[in-house]
């Protein structure tokens, strides 16, 4: 028996009201092994985040986000105009350096991934943390040519369930923290464009 993933999000946080985490509790009990391995990395994310402290973004990001999310709310973004773009990986820091290699900040990183995206280049560094080895995940959203940089929003996404949320500064820096290894999607966007990283294997 399969059980959906947001449901066991749910059920894992616990979010679900009694009578219905009973019955999700019965499904995994009869569930298969992809589920339980769900359940299992479930498990291991909400203890590793269980004291994490989310860093706010700036006042002006913040507001921008807001502003945004009311928009979308209110019917006022036109639907089919927005713009979605899918990342290319150009360069692997374990692999050779593609042609073209921008690099932001990278000295300091365990490991770098750079895609090509568009208008943009968005740059990830990845650093284990001692003991627990889960990551910290450092990224910057750099503007091609005389391409306006726009705050974005970035969300880190687990079989299409969101586990992080955070935008990017005046900079185009952005950070998340207290991430298990594992494959996730990656999705940047604006209110005109949206960047798809997928998928992205997040282990140093």
């Amino acid at each position: 028996m399969r059980v959906e993933f947001g449901r066991l999000v749910d059920w894992v946080e616990g979010r679900l009201p009694e009578d219905e985490a009973r019955a999700v509790e019965e499904q995994v009990a009869r569930a298969d092994s992809r589920t339980l391995a769900d359940v299992a990395w479930l498990r291991k994310f909400v203890k590793a985040t269980d004291n994490a402290v989310l860093e706010s973004p700036p006042r002006e990001v913040r507001d921008a986000l807001i502003a945004r999310f009311e928009a979308y709310a209110n019917g006022q973004r036109t639907p089919g105009l927005l713009k979605r773009v899918l990342a290319s990986l150009t360069f692997e820091s374990d692999l050779r350096p593609a042609v073209g290699l921008r690099t932001a900040g990278a000295q300091q990183a365990r490991r770098q991934l750079v895609y090509s995206a568009g208008a943009f280049d968005v740059v990830l560094n990845l650093r284990s943390r001692v003991p627990d080895e889960n990551l910290v995940l450092d990224g910057q959203v750099l503007p091609r040519e005389d391409q306006e940089l726009k705050p974005f929003s970035v969300q880190l996404l687990y079989g299409g369930t969101e586990l992080g949320l955070t935008a990017t500064d005046e900079l185009g820096s952005f950070a998340l923290r207290d991430i298990p290894p594992g494959v996730y999607d990656i999705v940047l966007s604006t209110d005109e464009e949206e960047i798809s990283i997928a998928p992205v294997d997040l282990s140093a």
